[in-house]
């Protein structure tokens, strides 16, 4: 063995050995409330089948077929999947602070028409244009975030009725500019169409329309995760949301804190929308997709409003949209039955007392805590 390979310390391997075991354990536990609320969920929903007079068994096996059955289905998945990262990231952030940022509706539709009218003013940049309109998106979410953060901070409004009431004022708003100043004829109405060489490309490998946006929704929950647990910003936020009168003692701002955590919620809201855009529509058509702000709150409660949650909570959620399609061909079980499963599935994550009583108070200790630090500590 030459003089510049050293041999690992047992001590080293040790450390290392303990730290892997404490990533595992801290994600198994992360993992207990979601994973008995979806095989309860299952359990409610076959019963329900059964009362139809179906096969459950049928019913599941044609669900999960629709959801990872083939690269199409997949697709599907990835596709449903990816504007509610963005939206339950906008949930999960502002959470971390202690608010709750109701408004992602709102939100996204800013970041829609943001892109649909820079989208097609900016078309002939090509892929730069692509980055130019993402970037308008973030900084109008951040900007029409920040609004109810302003408010909670100078006026103590809460969050929550203020953020419903934007969600209006950002629907009816973009509504307006794609139906007036920038409608332009067609059989559906709505913004032009953008340039293709200004779209985001599709991934290809038989995924269907499943888009590269699916790829932008990781890199964002990869900068929740580093924003939120590798900066001094984001333990601010945290500490604000977990002790606000501790915080301000150490001398942390909680009117700043407050603005900026739904001002970043905002961004990430808005850009869900800028991506569904240019991803997938390439316009801004009246009616426009709905009901993706509010799905993104489900997202973050299932994800227990941690980033890496978010994205296997949103994944479920386009999973089971696109298996009940596949569902509803095979069987006679009708669509309902996705949101039936989620609705159930929400139902008792929130429900702690009743995992509590289930599985002991341990597993809800266990579970709660875990993801209050970030993977690895």
């Amino acid at each position: 063995m030459s003089e510049d390979q050293t041999p690992q310390r047992p001590d080293e391997e040790a450390t290392r050995g303990s730290r892997l075991h404490r990533v595992l354990l801290d994600t198994g536990g992360a993992l207990v409330f979601p994973l008995f609320a979806i095989l309860i969920s299952f359990l409610i929903g076959a019963v329900i089948v059964l009362a139809t007079g179906n096969n459950p068994l049928a019913a599941y096996a044609a669900l999960l077929q629709g959801a990872v059955g083939s690269p199409t289905a997949i697709g599907r998945t990835l596709l449903g999947a990816t504007p509610l990262i963005f939206t339950g990231l906008a949930v999960a952030v502002a959470f971390r602070a202690g608010l709750f940022n109701i408004g992602g509706e709102g939100q996204l539709y800013i970041g829609a028409i943001t892109a649909a009218w820079l989208g097609v003013s900016l078309g002939f940049l090509g892929p730069i244009g692509i980055v130019l309109v993402l970037l308008a998106c973030v900084l109008t979410g951040f900007l029409w975030g920040a609004i109810p953060g302003f408010l909670k901070a100078r006026f103590g409004a809460h969050e929550v009725i203020t953020t419903i009431m934007l969600n209006y004022i950002g629907i009816y708003l973009a509504t307006y500019l794609a139906l007036k100043p920038l409608r332009t004829e067609g059989l559906v109405p709505g913004t032009d169409t953008i340039d293709i060489a200004a779209r985001i490309p599709f991934i290809g490998l038989g995924l269907g329309r499943a888009n590269y946006g699916f790829f932008i929704a990781l890199f964002a929950a990869v900068v929740a995760y580093l924003l939120l647990w590798r900066t001094r910003r984001g333990f601010q936020i945290r500490a604000v949301g977990l002790s606000p009168g501790a915080a301000n003692y150490a001398g942390m701002g909680i009117g700043m804190n407050t603005v900026l955590a739904l001002a970043i919620g905002g961004a990430f809201a808005a850009v869900g929308g800028g991506v569904e855009v240019l991803g997938v529509y390439g316009k801004m058509t009246v009616p426009f997709v709905t009901q993706l702000g509010f799905n993104g709150i489900g997202v973050a409660l299932l994800g227990r409003n941690h980033p890496a949650g978010v994205v296997l909570g949103a994944l479920l959620f386009g999973g089971l949209y696109s298996g009940a399609q596949e569902m509803q061909f095979a069987t006679d079980v009708p669509l309902q039955l996705a949101n039936v499963l989620l609705a159930v599935i929400l139902l008792l994550v929130t429900a702690t007392k009743l995992v509590e009583l289930v599985l002991g108070k341990r597993a809800r200790a266990l579970a709660g805590a875990r993801l209050e630090k970030g993977l690895g500590q």
